[in-house]
């Protein structure tokens, strides 16, 4: 059975000496800004900290709670502000899931192997990527036929939403051993990065190359569990998008499978190319 590894024990990246959450505190307490309502102030510092790129589009902004907690408002006071930003259509709130920075195309062109079009059959449509769950499993199947080297495999179950309407869900397998400082990794970074630049970053582990295959089928119980609040698509039935990437010497390096309902938007499929 797959052993989840719970993210509260690892600390909030945003909430670091000199992370977004701290440099909110410092302007929220910055005396030129101390006139006015609490909430005034904290949505000011929050515009301050989207225009300078602490949290870019398609972003999680951390918790209602933590935001609170680290510039010293009520959680209500947080909760306002963020209400009132998303009415503004600068945040997205996304009941049970979090609040996101509106998106544009800038997650949507981090897709190396799909996209989706928008109604006017040209213009991608934002995504918004959410880290769900990190685990340690020896389950086996496509994934250790191609990561066949491997014992164990971390798998990183993220949330694909697109356009606030559906979602897709995307697994992605390496090897449990190689890689194992990634499970120390603080959660919160797997919401924004490209998991194959921390493996180009961290491990020397570039994607050189890879194959896909596209094949229809009935998802199995927990996927269509994720994609329950689906207001478009049918979340138990639809295409898998099956990943096999390769690195130096063609050696294999990940393996993902990525599920999309049936019944949604054009999609376009990227074709495979060398990486440089």
């Amino acid at each position: 059975m797959p052993q989840s590894v719970p993210s509260p024990t690892t600390p909030d990246p945003d909430a670091g000496a000199d992370g977004p959450l701290d440099r909110l505190r410092r302007v929220m307490d910055d005396p030129a800004r101390a006139e006015g309502p609490r909430h005034m102030r904290l949505r000011a510092a929050l515009m301050d900290a989207l225009e300078q790129g602490d949290w870019a589009p398609g972003d999680k902004l951390p918790s209602e709670g933590a935001i609170a907690q680290a510039v010293g408002v009520s959680l209500g006071t947080a909760q306002k502000v963020l209400t009132r930003l998303a009415g503004e259509q600068i945040l997205v709130r996304r009941h049970g899931h979090g609040t996101f920075v509106t998106g544009d195309t800038s997650q949507s062109n981090r897709l190396m192997h799909f996209r989706f079009i928008g109604n006017d059959g040209v213009a991608m449509v934002p995504v918004y990527a959410e880290a769900i769950e990190r685990s340690v499993t020896n389950e086996r199947g496509p994934w250790s036929d191609h990561l066949h080297e491997a014992g164990a495999f971390i798998r990183i179950r993220r949330r694909i939403n697109v356009d606030d309407a559906f979602d897709c869900i995307s697994d992605f397998y390496i090897d449990a051993e190689r890689f194992a400082p990634l499970l120390q990794t603080p959660f919160e970074q797997l919401h924004r990065i490209t998991i194959r630049s921390l493996l180009v970053n961290q491990f020397n582990a570039p994607t050189f190359a890879y194959s896909q295959r596209v094949y229809a089928t009935r998802f199995a119980a927990p996927v269509t569990t994720l994609m329950a609040d689906n207001r478009q698509g049918d979340p138990t039935f639809g295409v898998v998008l099956e990943i096999c990437s390769s690195s130096h010497h063609r050696q294999p390096v990940s393996f993902q499978n990525i599920f999309i309902p049936a019944n949604v938007r054009k999609l376009e499929l990227l074709s495979p190319r060398l990486l440089r």
